[in-house]
């Protein structure tokens, strides 16, 4: 029977994240997730969606890490941050904007992206692991949106979901020393008159140790960070809300700047 829910679960969040139009017919009813027991079911869950991605002819490219910042995980009652999927046809080309028709209530954040150039294996995986194993890292927006009516409202709501994986945009690759410290990356979000102000130590202190607890939280389930996937750190912003007509840019300083048009 749980099996049976799992799957009805996921291919509802699936549906709606594929629907042509965002709107509540389309969005998956929150009474739906009473039936969500624990973290498990609902990595369960959100398995489930990628397995129908998968199935589907999609690709996954890597992964994202999200509620990597304490007050964040205070509000959902989070002993750690939670993992999603990246699908190949959910990444933006560049120059491509973003349409808004098959989202229900965007959000934009800013993120570092890292490509790693190793695998990682090890159960006790190290910060200092991430950074000798990466490729290359850039600026990238995250777009985050929930397939849940009204939103997800409990920690199993936003794991199911895939932790609100939209869209994302990748800037250009930048190859930094193993030594650097992406920590002091600081960051600015515009979006028409508005600015949000952000910093990379507001990702558990350093975005790669975001990337260090992924690849412990993989390995546990049976997966792990392959040489080649791409992993978005998490926010260094506040998400923003974003609407048709907006123009986003980010400047991340020395890891360079990244724009978005919003239609």
């Amino acid at each position: 029977m749980k099996k049976d829910l799992i799957a009805e679960l996921g291919r509802r969040l699936w549906q709606a994240g594929n629907a042509a139009a965002a709107d509540d017919a389309a969005a998956v009813d929150a009474a739906a997730a009473d039936q969500l027991d624990d973290l498990d079911m609902a990595y369960a869950v959100e398995s489930a969606t990628r397995d129908l991605a998968v199935a589907a002819g999609g690709r996954v490219v890597g992964y994202k890490v999200g509620l990597t910042a304490q007050p964040v995980r205070d509000t959902f009652g989070a002993a750690e941050p939670a993992a999603g999927h990246l699908l190949a046809d959910r990444l933006l080309e560049d120059g491509e904007p973003l349409a808004t028709a098959g989202l229900f209530t965007p959000m934009a954040e800013v993120e570092i992206a890292f490509i790693l150039g190793e695998a990682l294996s090890d159960p006790q995986v190290t910060a200092q692991d991430v950074r000798n194993a990466t490729a290359a890292v850039a600026p990238a927006f995250e777009i985050v949106d929930s397939r849940w009516r009204g939103g997800a409202r409990t920690l199993p709501m936003l794991v199911a979901d895939n932790t609100n994986a939209a869209r994302a945009l990748l800037g250009s690759p930048v190859t930094p020393p193993a030594s650097a410290d992406l920590a002091k990356i600081t960051a600015t979000l515009s979006i028409g008159s508005r600015t949000v102000p952000g910093s990379a130590a507001a990702v558990m202190g350093d975005p790669a140790e975001a990337v260090a607890w992924l690849a412990r939280h993989l390995l546990r389930g049976g997966r792990r960070l392959a040489a080649g996937d791409i992993v978005l750190s998490g926010t260094l912003c506040a998400p923003a809300a974003i609407s048709a007509g907006d123009r986003m840019v980010a400047d991340l300083g020395e890891l360079g700047r990244i724009a978005l048009d919003v239609n």
